[in-house]
């Protein structure tokens, strides 16, 4: 199998989930959004396990655990971000830890550096860099104001997420297949959402059937998303250098983007399109090297 096919359904998952997840975060507490959603998430993960096999052991255990805080905590200053910032600045940070990953995955030998490599990173990267200038020098109007908190929030996302494709790898070597590393995501944060609700249920109040209902099916929107992108990218993880999966992952700026030009939300223009040709040419150039 050809694992780089699972990084690019991780990332088209993972582009229509920010999507959804940036306008009910902001229309909703995003703690109880968090928990719904992973309620659903994780009730769906679980029966495909049941269908597929989960396989745990022991010492993948402790592996397991902080690979869960991290990715909580992560996901956590990830949701907090989009309060202060709009997705494609958060966008534009996260891919920061490209340079992380590239130089960590160039010391343990998981890639070769080569001129070629470092040619379509900077590429790529040059590419996200123009894209987003060119989204907030148009519609700095139309943007959320922008906060020091959100940068905060961003880069802290950034150190959490950045360990955990090296904690997918160990806990895989130690016998804990996809299903059982994401499922025990769930066992820590299902009790630390639910909590952070209960905390706050006197803020809730009575909610019409209407909010309910617009409430749900947004939750299930991203709960089913969510679990295709979480099963996907832990499968490319474990298969993969963490630098090729994380570049491929970031092409989900340009998916958004082209999603938000779909509703109207947003339109194309000349540093936009070479940013988008620029991007997908150096993850195409990536991906088949």
């Amino acid at each position: 199998m050809d694992y780089r096919y699972t990084a690019v359904g991780a990332t088209i998952a993972n582009s229509f989930s920010d999507a959804v997840l940036d306008y009910t975060v902001n229309r909703f507490n995003y703690h109880r959004v968090l928990l719904y959603t992973s309620c659903i998430a994780f009730v769906l993960q679980f029966l495909y396990g049941l269908n597929t096999g989960i396989t745990l052991s022991f010492a993948a255990i402790p592996y397991l655990l902080v690979h869960a805080v991290f990715i909580l905590w992560g996901y956590i200053c990830f949701v907090k971000s989009l309060e202060y910032l709009p997705l494609g600045l958060v966008g534009l940070i996260e891919s920061s830890n490209l340079f992380l990953t590239l130089f960590i995955d160039s010391c343990v030998g998981y890639i070769q550096i080569t001129p070629y490599f470092v040619f379509m990173f900077a590429v790529f990267v040059f590419s996200i860099v123009l894209f987003c200038k060119d989204c907030l020098h148009e519609e700095a109007s139309s943007l959320k104001n922008i906060k020091r908190e959100g940068f905060i929030w961003s880069f802290a996302s950034v150190l959490f997420y950045v360990a955990a494709p090296y904690l997918i790898k160990i806990s895989d070597s130690f016998g804990a297949n996809e299903i059982a590393i994401n499922l025990t995501y769930y066992v820590v944060a299902l009790p630390y959402f639910t909590y952070k609700v209960w905390m706050n249920k006197t803020q809730n109040g009575k909610q019409s059937s209407q909010w309910w209902n617009s409430f749900l099916s947004l939750c299930v929107v991203i709960g089913i998303l969510e679990s295709v992108y979480y099963v996907l990218e832990t499968f490319s993880f474990m298969n993969d250098a963490p630098t090729i999966v994380m570049i491929i992952a970031q092409m989900r700026i340009f998916l958004v983007f082209l999603l938000s030009v779909f509703f109207k939300m947003d339109k194309f223009s000349k540093q936009k399109s070479l940013a988008l040709v620029m991007g997908i040419a150096s993850v195409v150039g990536v991906y088949y090297s």
